[in-house]
């Protein structure tokens, strides 16, 4: 591919990070291109990794992504940009390749293509979505309506097409390893409380303490007691909880939060067997005291 016009481009060495130079590319292959620095896209013109992908996230270097594409030429030129910007890279050329290489490694993304020799890209990313927690990218020549439906019902996270620059390619994959890395947060965080503290599972509507005992709660009182588990021990007044359940602060609203409290902890005594760690001190409101997690978040009940 041929570079119409002269540019200035801003070279980042891989190697030596802060040296900078200025070259005029007219029209380098991208091996030479990857010689000098740069990136070349066969398929959507020139680029370069985003330089704080390549400065600051070295730790990428620990987030896998596995490149399922059939073109020698397109997987080894995805493989070796995506590896400049920091990431570890597995290439695939088959299924067949893609199914050895997840019983050595596990991926936290995987691009695939499609229409490969031996596998149907969208089996793959429904085994993906099924057995391995990672985000799921569809690369492909396929842009027909009918396809991205097919992708996104298959499992996929994000569908591009192959004549979308590597630069953005890059960028897409960013998110979906921010949520991987939420996913891993939330698992250990998870483990901790329940060794250690309480757990709210928002999404079960449940109160567990630290032996592994739960209770089921109701929509108020799993607000409230996220309202006091996210205060992080310190006291909040009756007003500030009234506000935030969405009601007036009025002496009645008030009247009714007592209630409520004073039933979540007969069920979580009655349920458990053990008191709700939750502190009441004239003047100053309710603080929940013994250590504790919010996991998930709450659905549109």
């Amino acid at each position: 591919m041929k570079v119409q016009t002269c540019e200035k481009v801003n070279i980042v060495t891989y190697q030596m990070m802060n040296e900078y130079k200025w070259r005029k590319v007219t029209s380098l292959g991208w091996r030479k291109c990857k010689r000098e620095g740069l990136c070349m896209n066969r398929i959507g013109g020139l680029t370069r990794p985003d330089e704080s992908s390549v400065t600051s996230d070295r730790d990428a270097m620990t987030q896998c992504v596995f490149v399922v594409e059939d073109n020698t030429d397109l997987n080894k030129d995805l493989c070796e940009y995506l590896e400049m910007c920091g990431f570890d890279v597995v290439g695939c050329e088959t299924g067949a390749a893609f199914y050895r290489a997840l019983q050595t490694k596990q991926p936290d993304a995987v691009i695939l293509d499609i229409m490969l020799p031996d596998a149907d890209g969208y089996e793959l990313a429904k085994h993906v979505r099924k057995n391995i927690d990672c985000g799921i990218m569809m690369l492909t020549s396929l842009s027909g309506m009918d396809n991205h439906l097919t992708g996104y019902k298959s499992g996929a996270d994000v569908y591009l097409t192959k004549d979308s620059p590597l630069s953005v390619i890059e960028a897409a994959l960013k998110p979906l390893m921010r949520r991987t890395a939420r996913t891993d947060v939330e698992s250990d965080q998870e483990q901790i409380a329940t060794e250690d503290g309480w757990v709210l599972d928002m999404l079960n509507w449940t109160l567990r303490n630290p032996q592994g005992d739960e209770a089921s709660l109701t929509a108020t009182e799993r607000t409230i007691v996220k309202l006091l588990i996210e205060a992080n021990g310190a006291w909040l007044t009756r007003p500030e909880i009234i506000v935030e359940l969405g009601k007036a602060d009025t002496a009645e609203n008030c009247r009714n939060l007592d209630t409520a409290i004073r039933r979540v902890r007969q069920k979580i005594l009655k349920e458990i067997g053990e008191e709700l760690p939750v502190k009441t001190a004239y003047g100053r409101g309710y603080a929940f005291t013994s250590p504790a997690v919010v996991l998930g978040t709450a659905d549109a009940s």
